[in-house]
């Protein structure tokens, strides 16, 4: 007998595995063990101790805040680009992404984990934002910075901590209504939860937009306020969506190895190879036209940001951002062979989701380290944290249900789909 997920939202954080009737589900039951999401989770919890145990007790505990703020905002892109994604193919009534859509699906549920994950990036708020500094804002100030003080209707802890409240309940609750339908369709097989995804879907995309944008210029692009960008919160999404096309090749590669979402075809693959690839050649333009437009303005408030890419160190890792996160993914993935070689596909995924977080410290570092670029063991041990807590909420969510959003009445399409 089918079972009808409970509407209760505190349910849907952990909610037991629920039968969906008759054993129709069988070939889309998750096979791979506890360890499966277990390991990635503790590999998470244990780095993230780790990073905070280092970060806390060393000289400089403005690198833990700052390795921690890149990580995290990292985290949020990920889940950031699986709610466009889902969004977006409900919208458009996609057939082909419908038998692995699970997987973004199953993303969406670390808001509110990302939402807790967030404390410490509070914690840290005199350390990495400059416009929280009072001293700032008071005219009879040796420090009095006009510009800041300009901005501070805006750049204020109270207005921003209510922003980012604001943001991930958003996006909780889009979230929530997309992910609690989806799994109350493979129960009941109700077409009318389609519709119903579709009409959240009509009014949360824009929402999503606005709300990205803003979340991205508070994360990152205060980090320096005398700098703003209105291309900012396009470039955040452009990188976002690309690294989640690459997330879904991974997981579902990965899951295929033990068994699972064989319906996920060489034709799949090669559409999320052709995003990839397309997302590449978007991220770049719109990083290109952002340079292109401050160069060509010549405005010192806002050419100094770039300044400090492009010396002392920081020249190079823009160079490399520039032929690894593009020229090289731009080359590989153009053809159509590419795209159909499952090994070659997953190392450009691997490639890619790299690249993204290389991005972002190139945004974030040069704040903390303008006279001199560097990487740092914290970089990398809080990337690990968060991607392995990550890694193992998605597996674990994909544990509790069918991998494959089974009664969704586009699946046989999606099952036959074809490249003309």
């Amino acid at each position: 007998m089918a079972t009808i997920r409970s509407s209760n939202p505190l349910v849907w954080l952990f909610d037991p595995i629920r039968p969906t009737g008759d054993g129709a589900d069988a070939p889309y039951r998750f096979k791979a063990s506890t360890l499966s999401w277990t390991i990635p989770l503790g590999i998470g919890v244990i780095a993230l101790v780790a990073t905070l145990a280092v970060g806390m007790t060393g000289e400089d505990h403005k690198q833990f805040y700052f390795s921690y703020l890149t990580a995290w905002a990292y985290g949020v892109s990920l889940a950031v680009g699986a709610l466009f994604f889902v969004l977006i193919q409900h919208l458009t009534k996609a057939r082909w992404s419908v038998v692995f859509r699970r997987i973004p699906e199953a993303l969406l549920w670390s808001f509110p984990v990302l939402a807790v994950l967030g404390i410490p990036v509070l914690f840290g708020m005199h350390d990495l934002f400059h416009w929280t500094h009072a001293e700032l804002l008071d005219p009879a100030s040796p420090d009095y910075d006009y510009v800041i003080a300009g901005k501070s209707g805006y750049l204020n802890t109270p207005f921003f901590l209510g922003r980012l409240a604001f943001y991930f309940i958003v996006w909780t609750l889009i979230s929530y209504r997309l992910y609690s339908r989806s799994i109350q369709q493979d129960a009941s097989g109700d077409i009318a939860e389609t519709k119903s995804m579709r009409v959240t879907s009509a009014w949360g995309l824009p929402l999503l937009a606005v709300t990205t944008a803003f979340a991205s210029y508070d994360i990152l692009m205060s980090l320096d306020p005398h700098w703003f960008s209105t291309m900012f919160g396009v470039y955040f999404f452009a990188g976002s969506f690309l690294a989640i096309m690459a997330f879904m090749i991974v997981v579902s590669m990965s899951m295929q190895r033990a068994g699972m979402m064989q319906g996920v075809t060489t034709e799949h693959y090669q559409d999320l190879g052709k995003f990839m690839f397309g997302f590449v050649v978007f991220w770049a333009y719109i990083a290109f036209s952002q340079y292109m437009l401050i160069w060509y303005g010549n405005l010192p408030e806002e050419t100094v940001w770039y300044r400090h890419r492009l010396m002392h160190g920081w020249e190079l890792h823009s160079a490399a951002l520039l032929i690894a996160h593009f020229i090289l993914p731009f080359m590989i993935l153009i053809g159509r062979w590419a795209k159909r070689i499952r090994g070659l596909l997953a190392f450009m995924a691997v490639w890619v989701l790299f690249m993204h977080w290389f991005d972002f410290h190139w945004l974030v570092m040069p704040v903390l380290h303008g006279e001199h670029a560097q990487f740092n063991p914290l970089d990398f041990l809080a990337l690990i944290g968060i991607v392995g807590i990550l890694v193992g909420l998605v597996m674990f969510r994909l544990s509790r249900h069918s991998t494959v959003p089974q009664k969704d009445p586009r699946l046989a399409l999606s099952l036959s789909f074809k490249n003309t």
